[in-house]
């Protein structure tokens, strides 16, 4: 089987050949040749290639077997410098206790049985001094750090959060630190606005839509709606700081069994903030079960819909204010993204699949005991996530183990077309066993590969009407493509 993808489009048909990692255009004999051995699974012989397609084959193109001859992230080495001196950030999990009793949580026992439950942990002053130390000590070569504070619900802790804030200042002198708070913002007042926008905190609020979709699913611990109690924090926060609040970021969980409209319309309830930013995700439920996650028609539609809206809005067709706030992100993700078509190199001897991060470099979390982990959105009961502590330091041993993660897979991963695109990281091979999984990883790489087809058919499509049409794309976008 050669190591490729085909696309076509209204325009065109190719192949993303993934060894050399690019994108070639071909015929349509060439294409459907392609797409009886790659979907048909008819025997590729290269002696029957079409004339084509043999040549690309003479080029190099179109391989059966990988270059790679060992899967190792090209980073292994550097690892401990990294951990020892270039952390760029951590976040405090100042609490376990929260007000809010989310339905999809991932600390619900009926949603995740492998991660923690609800408790009233909360982490001690001297272990949030000793974390700030170790941020300290470890991010040497940096000139700015980050820090940030989660639950639970972070608030809860307020005065806990004035004092680490105190303390990093005298910590950090001569360092710019970037404060940081992800609030579900039932516990805002004048106070704490005050306190969070002298101290330039880069603030994100959940809400999960308009009232009606947001109370189905946050709700506060005697189970009533929590949409009137955030929504009057945030105006507050526009009557206070009109400034700072535009600033905000709404964290939006979208669960993908509604209507796009509902979540949509979030728009109106907040027409009177200029929020510039909403952070708006198709619902990542860490379910045990993922076929408790139900994807409804309209929804799939409908934000498909809105994405090609905001590619009508980039490509000039449309006013940007005729867009959905809630598919900015994934579009600026697209775009940024395209660059890697740009600076992809082929597959060398030795390589390593895209998808796992420095465990640790960018989001170190730390948990109220001061365990540390790669980041927050893994399981802290699991020891096979767990990187080290305060205390004692880093376990390279652990942080290697999760950035070389694909050397479970290695033989799969090595005649893969999405080498370049994968996007699983160890999380993924995580079953709450004392090791990583080799079959929770493979158990993925459908996903994986969906989200890369995607990927490459919007390039293509972008790279299109860039090539067909350039009059109709704005000046200021076609630095992507040149």
């Amino acid at each position: 089987m050669p190591i490729v993808e085909i696309f076509k489009t209204i325009n065109s048909h190719y192949i993303y050949d993934g060894i050399k990692c690019e994108i070639v255009e071909i015929n349509k004999s060439s294409y459907d040749y392609l797409f009886n051995i790659l979907r048909n699974g008819e025997k590729f012989d290269e002696l029957k290639l079409p004339n084509e397609l043999y040549k690309l084959h003479e080029a190099g193109y179109l391989q059966t077997s990988s270059p790679i001859k060992m899967i190792e992230h090209p980073y292994t080495k550097f690892l401990p410098t990294f951990l020892n001196r270039k952390i760029k950030s951590i976040t405090l999990q100042v609490t376990q206790k929260c007000n809010f009793r989310c339905k999809y949580c991932i600390y619900s026992e009926e949603i995740n049985k492998s991660q923690r439950s609800h408790s009233n942990n909360s982490m001690s002053l001297d272990t949030a001094m000793k974390s700030i130390d170790f941020l300290s000590n470890h991010s040497i070569d940096l000139k700015e750090v980050g820090i940030g504070f989660y639950g639970g619900e972070p608030l809860l802790e307020f005065e806990l959060i004035k004092k680490i804030v105190a303390y990093a200042k005298e910590v950090f002198i001569g360092k710019q630190i970037l404060f940081s708070m992800t609030t579900n913002g039932s516990l805002l007042n004048k106070e704490i606005i005050k306190f969070l926008k002298e101290n330039d905190f880069n603030l994100m609020i959940s809400l999960d839509g308009p009232k009606n979709v947001n109370d189905k699913n946050r709700v506060f611990a005697d189970g009533s709606g929590t949409f009137d109690s955030v929504i009057n924090n945030i105006k507050l926060i526009a009557e206070l700081y009109p400034t700072y609040a535009n600033e905000l970021s709404i964290s939006m969980v979208m669960d993908p069994s509604n209507d796009f409209d509902c979540f949509n319309s979030i728009q109106f309830d907040l027409k009177d903030i200029d929020i510039n930013y909403i952070n708006a995700a198709i619902v990542d439920f860490d379910y045990d079960d993922e076929s408790m996650l139900y994807y409804s028609d309209d929804f799939t539609w409908k934000i498909q819909y809105h994405e090609f809206l905001g590619f009508m809005s980039y490509w000039g067709r449309i006013e940007d204010k005729e867009t959905s706030l809630l598919t900015k992100p994934s579009l600026a993700s697209n775009i940024n993204n395209f660059k890697k078509f740009k600076t992809a190199s082929p597959l060398l001897s030795q390589d390593s699949p895209s998808g796992p991060c420095v465990p640790g470099l960018t989001r170190l979390f730390a948990d109220y005991k001061g365990n540390l982990f790669p980041c927050e959105r893994v399981s802290e009961s699991s020891e096979t996530m767990k990187i080290g502590d305060i205390n004692n330091g880093f376990d390279i041993t652990r942080a290697n183990r999760l950035l070389n993660v694909s050397k479970l897979s290695e033989e799969i991963c090595k005649k893969c077309w999405a080498f370049r695109f994968c996007n699983q990281c160890a999380k993924k091979a995580d079953d709450g066993s004392k090791f990583l999984s080799t079959n929770k990883r493979i158990e993925h790489c459908p996903e994986s590969k969906i989200s890369a087809y995607h990927e490459v058919q919007n390039y293509i499509i972008m790279n299109e009407v860039h090539t067909f049409y350039p009059e109709q794309v704005r000046n200021s976008k076609q630095e992507v493509f040149e």
